[in-house]
């Protein structure tokens, strides 16, 4: 059976689909993962259904395979959205064949491989499932498989499913459930068997790694045990995403700090400011706490690239709101952020309050962030210019075939900017010392040093 997919949203997304991906190719005959939809047999669309502009995208995706499929090919969708909307799916979307959720259930494997034994076998019935246990299992299912939806010199490995905070404008908690840990000999297995492999960078993911609890391994406990009980490369790197303010402690702090092996790259999404927005958002934390972190990261890891992410127009920001958020990015000098406008989601909590900010003062307000920002990491990128960095090849650039491209520790893969390479050679999959050369608002410029 050849098989194209499409895994949509998160990085958490990316690991679903893996999973998914490995049971299918223990059920069905002689799987094939191809890159070319006319030719497959089964069409896979991971979905992601956050928020409004993420359905989209996730219903144009699948429009657009539906238009172009043939009678005896499967279109199979699964994800956030189909948890979001549930059976209303089937109406509205006739094309798709199977429908799987993300919600834990029991019976995943076992009603997979039913609906692919019904396709293979010409029994061709429509049926919406509502699945999820390879959300917790997901250490265990996809172990000793090639990684599928990463380049193989890149991996992410999550180690926690749901979330347990109550943020008002987040639909995680329902359409993912509560805050579950994958068990700690589970990850540390995985993270062997990837770095006996050669991965050099592993992601570990999670709506909350800092919630991550197992017995009495908490996240720092679970960093040192990667770290001390396996014989990892030197030139592994370890990056986390992402880490919630309110449980950034000391003790994690300093087991970073620690770790070489660990990136000094903390993407900490403070989501504002303003002490009224952030109690309204249901965040938990005040503008104080957010100084008191930085500046203990500040000291603790000098050389740390702080990542975050802010929301623009959320019900009741006011013009003094926004400006309180203004100021405080300007003083931390974030190395990289990205700003969202708020989106008004039906289900959420945040979709009852009053004093809604109209979207084009929304968008207004995070046109402003963003061009501050630029600055910000112009600035920041100038410096650099003279600096030796290691880098990660990830290939040629799509720009030009006379420019390879990678990422530095400080540069996550699809979020943040990366470096091209005018100078040298390497092999995708390479860590390469390179002097940087030339810089932009967001990439950078080097040349490989011999």
């Amino acid at each position: 059976m050849k098989i194209y997919a499409v895994s949509l949203g998160c990085p958490k997304n990316s690991v679903d689909t893996e999973c998914v991906l490995k049971e299918i190719t223990t059920t069905c005959p002689d799987p094939e993962f191809i890159n070319d939809p006319q030719k497959a047999d089964l069409l896979f669309v991971n979905t992601c259904g956050f928020i409004e502009a993420a359905v989209m995208e996730s219903i144009d995706a699948i429009l657009d395979l539906g238009s172009r499929k043939r009678p005896d090919q499967i279109l199979m969708v699964m994800g956030c959205m189909v948890a979001r909307y549930g059976k209303a799916l089937e109406d509205e979307l006739p094309e798709v064949d199977v429908f799987l959720g993300t919600h834990e259930e029991d019976g995943f494997k076992k009603e997979l491989k039913a609906a692919l034994a019904g396709f293979v076998g010409q029994g061709k019935t429509r049926r919406l499932f509502s699945i999820g246990a390879l959300a917790t299992n997901n250490a265990q299912t996809v172990q000793g498989a090639e990684p599928l939806t990463t380049p193989p010199w890149r991996a992410y490995v999550k180690i926690s499913e749901g979330c347990s905070n109550r943020c008002t404008y987040c639909l995680i908690p329902r359409l993912r459930g509560g805050q579950r840990s994958v068990p700690a000999e589970s990850i540390i297995s995985e993270i062997r068997s990837l770095a006996g492999r050669g991965v050099k960078e592993i992601t570990l993911v999670g709506q909350d790694l800092t919630a991550y609890r197992d017995g009495v391994v908490g996240l720092a406990e679970l960093l040192e045990e990667i770290v001390f009980k396996i014989d990892l490369p030197s030139s592994l790197w370890i990056r986390l995403l992402y880490l919630h303010p309110t449980r950034l402690t000391p003790r994690l702090l300093d087991v970073i700090a620690s770790c070489p092996s660990i990136c000094r790259y903390l993407d900490i999404p403070i989501q504002h400011a303003s002490d009224k927005v952030l109690r309204t958002m249901g965040r938990g934390y005040g503008q104080g706490l957010l100084e008191d972190l930085f500046k203990e990261i500040r000291t603790k890891i000098p050389d740390a690239s702080l990542r975050t992410t802010v929301m623009t127009g959320f019900p009741g920001e006011s013009e003094e709101d926004f400006e309180i958020l203004m100021d405080f990015i300007k003083r931390w000098q974030f190395d990289q952020l990205g700003a969202f406008v708020y989106s008004d989601e039906e289900e959420s909590a945040s979709y009852r309050l009053t004093d809604k900010v109209s979207p084009k003062v929304a968008r207004e307000r995070r046109k402003k962030i963003m061009s501050a920002q630029a600055r910000i990491s112009k600035a920041k990128n100038a410096a650099r210019v003279g600096d030796i960095e290691e880098v990660l090849v990830e290939g040629i650039s799509s720009e030009t075939d006379l420019l390879l491209v990678g990422r530095t520790r400080f540069q996550a893969p699809d979020v943040d900017g990366i470096v091209y390479i005018n100078d040298g050679r390497a092999s995708p999959g390479d860590i390469v010392k390179i002097q940087i050369t030339d810089s932009h608002v967001y990439d950078l410029v080097g040349r490989i040093l011999l």
